[in-house]
């Protein structure tokens, strides 16, 4: 495996992770490509959801890209959104040179990184997205797979005692996910409403594969299932699966990344499995 890393803009890093050419019979192959995107409330980027990921596609014959982009209030919407579309088109750019196939880009992202890769389906003929980058079929990922993502963004009311690590939580103190996209503290409920995806979902975006947990006390059930309804009626391919119970932040639920607590009584793992089998079958049509 080579692994590298290499400059999105003067803020943003992409870490780069291609398998070596095997030798003959398979030497020249191309395969597809993951661009992960992890989470962090947009005040951070985080490391469970970032290299375990990219060797978990690895394992599965992808190359892997991990972004970590600009957060904090001081780089508000779209900033990280801009440097997604960077990469997506980077890595097409470079498609020879790292042995990917150029129309098999899909983005994996996670909680705030999952709202970013929506963002990418959703605003991927936007000018907001493209102004200065490419087309839209320069910056169109070809499939995004989402884990319990950030849509709305509306705050959850939580009843009983919070599940949410506590040290977890400590990064999180500061501005608001929703403050930090609009750059600022005074913001008001109709800029809140802006940010929701859900309002601006369309028919030209690409296949959606999303994942959650009924016991996440950050995402709305009613986000996901809002999601997987409202692709389904503009006839955008989208497959949803929620778990019992894993809480959220859950990354791959494997012990590379959780304690053996966390991951007691849930099957949360089963979710990159089902999203390699998805892709998949998407690719074979």
């Amino acid at each position: 495996m080579r692994h590298f890393t290499v400059m999105v803009d003067d803020k943003a890093t992409l870490d780069v992770y291609v398998p070596e050419s095997p030798e003959y019979p398979g030497e020249g192959i191309k395969r597809p490509a993951a661009v992960i995107c992890p989470g962090g409330g947009y005040a951070f980027v985080s490391k469970d959801e970032g290299e375990p990921v990219a060797f978990a596609f690895l394992k599965e014959g992808y190359a892997a890209f991990v972004l970590k982009y600009s957060t904090g209030i001081e780089n508000p919407f779209p900033t990280a959104l801009r440097q997604l579309a960077k990469t997506i088109k980077h890595v097409r750019d470079h498609a020879d040179e790292y042995a990917v196939i150029k129309d098999d880009v899909t983005v994996v992202g996670f909680s705030a990184g999952g709202n970013l890769a929506l963002s990418s389906a959703v605003y991927c003929e936007d000018k907001v997205m493209l102004d200065g980058i490419g087309t839209t079929s320069d910056v169109r990922p070809d499939a995004v797979v989402l884990g319990y993502p950030a849509i709305s963004l509306i705050p959850v009311e939580r009843s009983g005692a919070c599940k949410i690590d506590p040290e977890l939580m400590k990064r999180f103190a500061g501005p608001t996910i929703r403050q930090i996209l609009l750059g600022k503290t005074d913001c008001t409920e109709e800029e809140y409403k802006s940010l929701d995806l859900l309002r601006k979902l369309h028919k030209n975006m690409p296949p959606v594969f999303v994942w959650g947990t009924y016991d996440d006390q950050i995402i709305p059930v009613d986000d996901l299932t809002g999601l997987a309804s409202g692709l389904k009626k503009l006839g955008v391919p989208c497959e949803l699966h929620m778990f019992e119970r894993g809480g959220h932040g859950m990354s791959l639920a494997t012990p590379l990344v959780k304690r053996e607590e966390e991951l007691k009584g849930n099957h949360v793992a089963k979710w990159f499995k089902l999203a390699t089998l998805w892709l998949e079958e998407h690719r074979r049509k």
